[in-house]
């Protein structure tokens, strides 16, 4: 990302801007945390999926000038289109999430031997992780996907896959899974990186899945995943806290510049906790919610975060990458 999409891209958001990547996306108030139904966070702008398409309608994602698969993209889609559905009807819409499910299902792969999932093909400079890896937050939208599907089908093909993928969340991420240790307690790493990276939203959308996915399933492990990662994530969100700014961290990667959130990422991870506090009762989530969002509230705080995004995206600017708006030809590996 060079210095003018740096600009043009934070610069927009601190007006309000959006597009298909960085949508708003407010809790749901309705959240029930004994039923699956929409989303907890608002997914339906999701559904509408702004880039290219293979032979059979599924989403690609340009990565280092090549169109690709890219799993928690298509979650993402998948989700969408369900709280579409539950919001407005439609066949179409149930239609385009099954088939999403089932790429879901076709497209699950074994990296290591017992270790199942999608598989994440590029490296991910800023963190040094090389391709190829699992990803706790495609795998707990996948499974988010999978509960849905399984409910909407009773096909038990979809809690066979979702079972298949609870492994990786016992295995740290040196050895292939997407496990990491935080103040001894267990967190599940969006990029399992040698020195742990602590992303927080993708954490959280993985915790939804493990709920989801024993809610839908009963499985005893995916239960046990999440309740171990809740406790974690109630001992140390304030380590996520930019401190005088009232604003939020993206992560806790040791870069030389800190990497506070986004305007984007941080009203995300506002509604999060405001979800988190829904879904499990405990006060700390909307405690820390309220303190951000008094940031959030303040255009000055909002320019300063911008400024402070910048200055860390520039110190990593040859790591970084950026999601070209413009279409191409598909050169990325295709399912079969």
């Amino acid at each position: 990302m060079n210095i003018w999409q740096m600009f043009r891209a934070y610069g927009g958001m601190v007006f309000g801007q959006t597009d298909y990547w960085h949508p708003d996306m407010p809790a749901n108030a309705e959240l029930n945390s004994g039923k699956v139904d929409k989303y907890p966070v608002a997914m339906g702008s999701k559904a509408y999926y702004s880039g290219e398409f293979d032979s059979r309608g599924i989403p690609l994602v340009e990565i280092d000038g090549q169109l690709c698969y890219l799993p928690v993209t298509i979650a993402q889609w998948a989700l969408g289109h369900y709280d579409e559905y539950i919001d407005h009807g439609g066949e179409l819409h149930q239609t385009i999430f099954l088939c999403a499910a089932d790429w879901l299902v076709e497209n699950q792969a074994e990296l290591r031997p017992g270790l199942w999932g999608w598989i994440n093909e590029h490296d991910k400079e800023i963190y040094a992780l090389k391709a190829p890896w699992l990803s706790a937050l495609s795998q707990g939208q996948a499974l988010s996907v999978l509960a849905r599907a399984h409910l909407a089908t009773q096909d038990e093909k979809y809690l066979k896959c979702g079972d298949r993928a609870l492994r990786a969340f016992s295995v740290p991420g040196a050895q292939g899974g997407v496990q990491a240790t935080l103040e001894g307690g267990i967190f599940y790493e969006e990029y399992p990186s040698a020195i742990p990276s602590y992303v927080l939203n993708g954490f959280i959308f993985a915790l939804w899945g493990l709920w989801e996915f024993f809610l839908a399933g009963e499985n005893p492990e995916a239960k046990a995943f999440y309740e171990q990662g809740l406790q974690t994530l109630k001992k140390n969100v304030m380590k996520f806290d930019a401190g005088r700014l009232k604003w939020s961290l993206y992560d806790l990667y040791p870069f030389r510049v800190a990497d506070i959130a986004s305007i984007f990422y941080h009203k995300l991870q506002i509604e999060q906790l405001r979800a988190m506090f829904l879904l499990s009762g405990e006060e700390v989530f909307a405690t820390v919610a309220r303190r951000w969002e008094k940031g959030r509230r303040s255009r000055l705080t909002y320019v300063l975060a911008t400024a402070a995004k910048i200055r860390h995206k520039l110190s990593i600017r040859r790591q970084s990458s950026y999601v070209a708006k413009r279409r191409s030809e598909v050169r990325g590996r295709r399912s079969e």
